[in-house]
């Protein structure tokens, strides 16, 4: 019986020692080709250098405040798209772009929109509901040329 069990830790051992092997040396990703993704990059960045964003012009959108005080946020932004057949798009759908921007501006404080992590979710999620009512990713970044709080 205790030859048995000797065995059979044997196997157990030299079988898990196997499983080890084999995964270490052949089932390997294949290696990443570091010049064909340089120039890849390289092709991408050319690509994207003749975007100019689309400027919105500046509005004014009230804040959820206190009845004591109210408070709104100024705001002038400038959306850059994915491609450049993008900007006829973005111009015609600027008042949608301004009624989300609204619709989600309402329901955030002036302390949440005051610190950079709130803009910057702010603008996530300005992209992301913009994005899903014009069906396709459109708006690749925002810029904030104009932000004041009051």
């Amino acid at each position: 019986m205790l030859k048995i069990l000797i065995y059979l830790n044997l196997a157990i051992a030299l079988a898990g020692t196997g499983v080890v092997f084999y995964s270490h040396n052949f089932i390997k990703p294949a290696p990443t080709d570091q010049i064909a993704e340089k120039l890849k990059l390289k092709e991408g960045l050319g690509q994207n250098t003749g975007l100019t964003p689309v400027p919105i012009k500046k509005f004014t959108v009230n804040l959820d405040s206190d009845a004591n005080r109210l408070r709104f946020l100024s705001l002038e932004m400038n959306v850059l798209p994915f491609y450049e057949d993008q900007k006829k798009l973005i111009s015609k759908n600027e008042f949608m772009i301004k009624d989300v921007v609204i619709e989600l501006a309402t329901k955030l404080s002036p302390e949440e929109v005051e610190t950079v992590t709130g803009k910057m979710l702010f603008e996530s999620r300005i992209k992301k509901q913009v994005n899903a009512k014009l069906g396709q990713p459109v708006i690749k970044q925002i810029f904030f040329s104009g932000f004041v709080i009051q």
